[in-house]
């Protein structure tokens, strides 16, 4: 194993080889075992024994061994409304990798586990080793409201790697709202403003991330493994390469070592330039005539672990010359929960350095930031107390407040005032702290304050977190009185240059102001426009005008304008609703389109996709399509066919002129073996169905186009059924049974799942077929699969166990699973099948009782419990619920346990562990039976009379009883007096 190849190895590991002590203990953490530690020790030992000279040998890391992400990964659009398919979406992936970069595939994650490959892909920038990938994703029609992660594959030379780059593309069934001019009315909202400062890192340049080579600044501190450059001209003149050993030191020829690790880049160079003079003098003349410069040429990677709340954290190999704003740029930033203004860097378990990334933000630059070291953690802690701001500011957001700041640090933070700010007060929407809250149900309170004191430091206007800010402007106090006093009107829409006009000289008619705004566009809406006026009562009031009318002048359309008049022309596309055109079936991007003007068949054609490719026609069937076009009052669809083909041409229907609602379809190219001769294929072979017949086909050609034979299937003969005309003219189906293995053959194909089935195909290769013949391949009646029946609960073993013979009996797979547990109650167990319980003891299976003892079938379940120690009563009791189990005790202790019966009892239903059920018969003389451990006493009540019917009087019917007795008897006794 070479040297690089074992610090390959240990960086996958995340093992640090420079320090063996280190290294070992490190993989005593991550469970690496020794033998391999010490294999990798010893290879790095020896290539640095082999070096000579004290020349370090230890190859310095400027690219990381594995592809990662240089930035974050971008999808325009990333939201797309479902209604709105099919959608095209651009993705562009950074990518940086030791070797070069042979191919990299995105793909997105779909919500039914499938993935949806980004095509195209294509390198836009940068190299094979460190540049940008972009490709595009056309999202299917059929697509369902989802989120779907994006992943990128990507291969080099010697590894392949998938990176969840942490974006997603959201599918969403809410239409999205186009971005129109602001709402000068609408008050802003919580929701409408994005948190401060996040933004800067949805997209990352690739020239913030961490470079493994110069240049640096004099404040640079030299470390192990930086590469220095040594020049020296003019007198003397040599250049020396070299590298910074693990002890910190570099080895000039003819001079000796010097330490150089924990130095500043200016000091190093004094003390080389003082190190040297001792044997290069002109270096210290006055005037000198030699001279010296020393430069870094090549940085020490770090291992840096970027934690807390981040979209990727983990552990990232960068220079040295990095920072905690260059390792958060480089990693994605943090999650909009995280802060960015306390940002700690943690070196050897203390804090030495908390970073305000608004300082970057606001400034362009931080003081004495922090140069990060080896195995530094650059820790987000959770987002701060936040203060939101909106109205007139430069720059509304939600900021994060560092504690003490005040009202005049979010102003100056949100870029200042504008210049229609309104200075006399401005309103905190506030949240009442936790310990002020008189009424917890009602914690927010409205505060109104000068903002002139607030800016001025006369007033220290504290904030609290979630307190919203919203700053006036100084039309808001009575906006629509200000406007009807301004001496202007607006118009706005289909107009060239829509605005505000001054009122006056050549603008004083609705005519004039549409002339001043350089007329209407072509898409204008000319039947109607809509001027809004305030009138006395500062109402507005909406007037339509003919636009028509207005633009020639007519005298009760083109009225005379208004200080605060707005005129708005609409669009035919705001109008009138959007019209679409759709084609589907056999085609690339099936979908809705919007209809343009002149839109033809032969245009929704190659908009459609494919139509055009002569290999993709191979797959349509050419010689018709359908458009379906509604009649004007939608009762009813008219198909219009045309010939596929020459409409493809530019000839037929081609230039066919579309209408709205218009939908072509395309039909696969199996339409068009309906008309050809066909043979069937069923059975046990692995593509059966309909195949197109050729002339001299073969019984074996038949079976080759399936796909061959399946597992299973019988060898020794298939099954021809041939229509043919009996004596009487009839076509009558009549069978023909063909021999496989009459001849050995040795065949190429493998027509089934065993090795033998090359072999089978004897007279089928001579057997020719005929059009209709219908081919049945037999299952092998020996042929048998794995079948299972699972055991679950309280077994030793419980698992998957296969049916291991026919007739299998339930005791011998509890054997296999080795017996119930100590904790296990064979009374309660249950065999499940198909959803249903199989009335069974399966204790008494245990025990070796056959009848019990139930044959299995694949599927079945069976189901062990623990003891449950109680017994259940419920239904026609005076107290439901559970009652301890007592061994040997019947039906009757436990209902009394229970309360007893109720008066209006009809029967009692006993349900035994083993699920099965009895109906428990009471009296004087009958004894209830005994209950097992977890049965359940149901006790059901009689139903209630319905109130039409009469009451039965049990003393009234015994009275009427006894007396019909009484005189039968007394007939009988004269009766037989009277015979005597």
């Amino acid at each position: 194993m070479s040297a690089a190849e074992a610090r390959r190895q240990a960086r996958e590991l995340g093992i640090d080889l420079s320090n063996p002590q280190r290294a070992a203990q490190q993989a005593r953490q991550l469970g690496v075992p020794e033998s391999r530690i010490n294999a990798l020790l010893q290879a790095a030992e020896r290539a640095e024994r082999g070096s000579g000279d004290g020349q370090q040998a230890e190859e310095t890391i400027a690219m990381p061994s594995v592809p990662m992400l240089t930035g974050r990964a971008s999808l325009n659009p990333a939201q797309i409304f479902v209604g709105d398919l099919p959608r095209e979406v651009s993705v562009r992936v950074p990518l940086r990798s030791e070797q070069p970069i042979e191919n990299v595939n995105p793909f997105f994650l779909t919500a039914e586990g499938d993935t949806a490959r980004v095509e195209s892909v294509e390198r836009i920038s940068g190299s094979e080793q460190e540049g940008t990938w972009e490709g595009r994703l056309f999202t299917p029609e059929e697509s369902d409201p989802a989120n779907w992660p994006l992943f990128t594959r990507v291969e080099t030379q010697d590894t392949t790697v998938v990176i969840a780059t942490g974006r997603r593309l959201e599918l969403t069934d809410t239409p999205i709202e186009d971005e129109d001019e602001p709402d000068e009315d609408a008050r802003p909202r919580l929701d409408d403003l994005s948190a401060f400062g996040y933004e800067l890192f949805d997209s990352i340049p690739e020239a913030f991330a961490p470079q493994p080579v110069g240049p640096v600044d004099d404040s640079y501190i030299v470390g192990p493994n930086d590469e220095l450059r040594l020049t020296v001209w003019g007198a003397a003149d040599f250049q020396y390469d070299l590298t910074v050993d693990r002890e910190g030191r570099i080895n000039i020829p003819d001079v000796g070592q010097i330490t150089v690790a924990g130095k500043r880049l200016s000091t190093l160079r004094e003390d080389v330039k003082q190190q040297l003079s001792r044997s290069y003098s002109q270096l210290t003349t006055d005037p000198p005539t030699a001279f010296m410069d020393l430069t870094v040429t090549r940085l020490r990677p770090v291992q840096v672990f970027v934690l807390g709340e981040v979209s990727q954290p983990g552990g990232y190999t960068m220079s040295s010359f990095s920072t905690a704003f260059n390792a958060l740029y480089s990693v994605g930033g943090p999650l909009e929960r995280g802060s960015l203004r306390n940002v700690k860097v943690i070196r050897n378990g203390n804090v030495i350095a908390t970073v305000d990334f608004y300082d970057y933000l606001l400034q362009g630059f931080a003081e004495n930031p922090v140069q990060l070291q080896n195995n530094d953690v650059v820790f987000v802690p959770p987002r701060g107390e936040t203060v939101a701001v909106s109205g007139a500011v430069k720059r509304p957001a939600i900021y994060e407040m560092r504690p003490n700041e005040t009202l005049a640090d979010l102003v100056e933070y949100a870029g200042g005032l504008e210049a229609n700010a309104y200075t006399d007060r401005f309103t905190i929407n506030r949240i009442v702290p936790f310990d002020e809250r008189s009424d917890p149900s009602i914690a927010r309170e409205v505060v109104n304050l000068n903002l002139n004191a607030a800016r001025s430091g006369d007033v220290q206007v504290g904030l609290n977190d979630g307190d919203f800010v919203r700053i006036r402007t100084i039309l808001e106090a009575d906006e629509r009185a200000a406007r009807a006093r301004v001496n202007s009107a607006q118009v706005s829409g289909a107009v060239f240059q829509p605005g505000e006009y001054e009122l006056g000289g050549d603008i004083r008619t609705v005519r004039d102001l549409v002339e001043a705004a350089d007329g209407v566009t072509g898409d204008a809406y000319m039947p109607r426009a809509e001027l809004l006026r305030i009138d006395e009562n500062l109402d507005p009031a909406v007037r339509g005008l003919d636009l028509e009318a207005v633009l020639n002048d007519d005298p009760t359309q083109n009225v005379v304008l208004q200080p605060g008049d707005s005129l708005h022309v609409a669009s035919r596309n705001a109008v009138l609703r959007d019209r679409q055109v759709r084609i589907s079936g056999e085609v690339r991007r099936p979908g809705r389109y919007r209809l343009r003007t002149d839109m033809t068949l032969r245009d929704l054609l190659a908009q459609g996709g494919g139509l055009f490719d002569e290999e993709y026609q191979k797959d349509v069937f050419m010689e018709r399509a359908d458009l379906f076009r509604e009649s004007p009052d939608g009762s009813r669809t008219e198909i219009i066919p045309f010939h596929l083909g020459n409409a493809i041409e530019g000839t037929g229907e081609a230039d066919r002129r579309l209408q709205p609602g218009d939908e072509v379809r395309i039909y696969q190219a199996t339409v068009e073996r309906l008309e050809e001769r066909f043979v069937e294929v069923s059975g046990r072979v692995k593509d059966g169905g309909r195949i197109p017949y050729r002339d001299d086909m073969t019984l074996a050609d038949a079976l080759l186009q399936a796909g061959g034979l399946d597992e299973g299937a019988l060898l020794r003969e298939v099954e021809v059924t041939r229509m043919r005309i009996d004596a009487d003219g009839n076509e009558r189906a009549t069978p023909i049974t063909v021999p496989l293995g009459g001849t050995q053959y040795t065949d190429p194909v493998s027509f089934a799942a065993d090795g033998d089935s090359a072999q089978v195909l004897g007279e089928a290769r001579t057997f020719e077929l005929q059009h209709r013949d219908r081919i049945f391949v037999r299952q092998d009646p020996a042929f048998r699969t794995q079948e299972t029946i699972a055991v679950e609960g309280e077994v030793q073993f419980p698992g998957q166990y296969t049916i291991l013979e026919d007739n299998e009996r339930l005791s011998e797979v509890l054997q296999r699973a080795g017996g119930i547990s100590s904790t296990g109650y064979a009374g309660g167990g249950r065999l499940i099948r198909e959803g249903e319980q199989v009335i069974s003891d399966i204790g008494e299976a245990i025990d070796g009782r056959e009848r019990s003892d139930i044959i299995v079938q694949p599927g079945d379940r069976i189901v062990i419990p623990k003891r449950p120690n109680t017994v259940t009563v419920r239904g026609n009791v005076a107290n439901e619920g559970l009652i301890k189990h007592e061994s040997g005790k019947r039906v009757g202790y436990y209902i009394d346990r229970a309360g007893g019966l109720r008066e209006d009892t009809e029967t009692i239903l006993l349900t035994q562990a083993s699920g099965a059920t009895f109906r428990v018969r009471t009296g004087w003389f009958r004894r209830t039976p005994r209950v097992d451990d977890g049965a359940t006493i149901e006790v059901i009540a009689e139903p209630e009379q319905p109130e039409s019917e009469e009451s039965f009087d049990l003393s009234e019917t015994l009275t009427e009883v006894t007396g019909i007795l009484s005189s039968a008897l007394t007939i009988i006794v004269l009766a037989s007096r009277a015979f005597d």
